[in-house]
């Protein structure tokens, strides 16, 4: 089962769409992945402005088989894979594409009982892009964006 947690507003964010999507689409399979006897993975978004900068926060957690901590260093590394026929560069493309953007990806882990990844983004200015809207609302047009 698929879970979508957002706010009721929209989230912007100064960002190309199709990174966007590549973070969410890898991030998002490796949970799906990890819970090869299925199970719940929840996708969120959120505007964050408790910290010194406002950030959006996109994450993905799953209850799932979970990472060992002695391979937690790893697994941004081209070509480490825990999974069957994965190619190793899922997360190696989103931690390039966050460090692009100045984000931190941040990732906790118990083995047996699942994984959450979260990707940091810091807030930027000009034009930007719809990061989640309440599902089933039609989109936002924002001049100069793209809704996701």
């Amino acid at each position: 089962m698929v879970d979508v947690q957002v706010p009721p507003r929209p989230v912007w964010y100064d960002a190309d769409e199709n990174q966007i999507r590549q973070i969410v689409w890898n991030i998002a399979s490796n949970g799906l992945r990890a819970m090869p006897q299925g199970g719940r993975l929840l996708l969120s978004v959120e505007a964050d402005g408790t910290g010194a900068q406002d950030e959006v926060v996109l994450s993905a957690q799953d209850d799932g088989r979970g990472i060992p901590t002695e391979e937690l260093d790893g697994i941004f590394q081209p070509f480490h894979s825990s999974f069957e026929g994965g190619t190793g560069l899922g997360l190696a493309i989103v931690h390039r594409i966050v460090s692009d953007y100045e984000g931190v990806l941040q990732v906790s882990s118990t083995v047996g009982a699942g994984t959450t990844v979260r990707v940091r983004l810091p807030v930027r200015t000009g034009s930007a892009v719809v990061v989640a809207a309440v599902p089933g609302a039609p989109p936002l047009e924002r001049p100069g964006s793209t809704a996701l």
